[in-house]
């Protein structure tokens, strides 16, 4: 019980201090969920699904599902979208991002853009008082935290990215530090949902024909003090397979592997926890399966609702 409460106390200090985005080994395969700048940035469409179970064998760990896609539907402008669920002992995060991206054209090919992105959200935010066990019978704490909330927020991101090699962004969530209480506790929290900024970037590195070398870093800081940064290295053979680690500043080393088989991308990642919690638990597991449509081996359109308005010319 007192490793249930402790979990309770780290899950109700996220969510109230500005976690916007659920914690995710493989946020280099999916931009998006960082920066909503990276709306739209890919030659095709992603449809992009993640499953996360952190700190197995802990009573009330996280759990979390993602489902995003997007892509371009105007000559610059990108479209996408997430489900996601998140959930800790007893409370739950349930919601959904709609994005929208303007991509400025650097040069003359095309290889160079910079997407600036917004996103609008709801998310619902819930307690159960059924999970709770407390010293004390119809504690008046516990009661007055049963809660349901919609919460409407916004995030920006600004997000340069070089053909399929390289890309940095830096994004901004929680715009609106909508000053709500979400637990509904007789003291009123002062703008429980801070800030959070995250920096993504990364390159893919040419080895030779066939091997390469993709490098991934993420930094976050919220304006509560609190930061976290971590690298990622893959090793990856014709684009097609991957294997590499991460890590995660005093919370955990990853293992990644993964491999694409046609228009279907999919990977998994173990985390080998540093912190406290790793004596409790056996790690974390995560698994993603990513399908590619509208996928072409050249740029011209990048989605090909684009090409209804193309004017062919007879043949004499």
């Amino acid at each position: 019980m007192k490793k249930f409460f402790s979990l309770l106390v780290l899950s109700v200090s996220f969510t109230s201090f500005g976690q916007q985005i659920a914690l995710n080994s493989q946020y280099l395969f999916n931009e998006m969920i960082v920066n909503p700048g990276a709306t739209g940035s890919k030659d095709y469409v992603p449809i992009h699904f993640n499953f996360r179970k952190q700190w197995v064998n802990f009573p009330g760990s996280p759990t979390t599902q993602l489902l995003s896609a997007h892509g371009e539907v105007g000559k610059k402008m990108g479209f996408g979208g997430m489900l996601f669920n998140d959930v800790s002992g007893p409370s739950r995060r349930t919601g959904i991002n709609v994005n929208g991206a303007y991509h400025l054209q650097l040069d003359a090919n095309n290889y160079h853009r910079l997407g600036l992105g917004l996103s609008v959200s709801l998310t619902q935010h819930l307690i159960d008082v059924n999970q709770l066990e407390t010293y004390l019978p119809d504690d008046p704490a516990v009661l007055r935290g049963y809660n349901n909330r919609m919460v409407p927020d916004a995030n920006f991101g600004v997000f340069y990215h070089f053909k399929d090699k390289g890309f940095a962004g830096l994004s901004a969530h929680n715009l609106g530090e909508l000053n709500r209480d979400l637990y509904n506790f007789e003291t009123t929290f002062g703008n429980p949902l801070v800030r959070t900024y995250y920096l993504i970037g990364g390159y893919h590195f040419a080895v030779s024909k066939d091997f390469g070398i993709k490098t991934t870093v993420l930094g976050q800081m919220i304006e509560t003090g609190t930061w976290q940064a971590d690298g990622t290295l893959l090793f990856t053979y014709k684009k097609m397979l991957w294997l590499g680690a991460s890590y995660r500043h005093t919370d955990a080393v990853a293992f990644l592997a993964g491999g694409q088989a046609g228009p279907v991308r999919f990977g998994y990642s173990y985390d080998y926890t540093l912190s406290d919690i790793g004596q409790y638990s056996s790690g974390s597991h995560e698994v993603f399966i990513e399908l590619q449509i509208f996928k072409s081996s050249d740029n011209s359109s990048k989605t090909p609702w684009l090409k209804r308005n193309r004017v062919y010319e007879p043949r004499i």
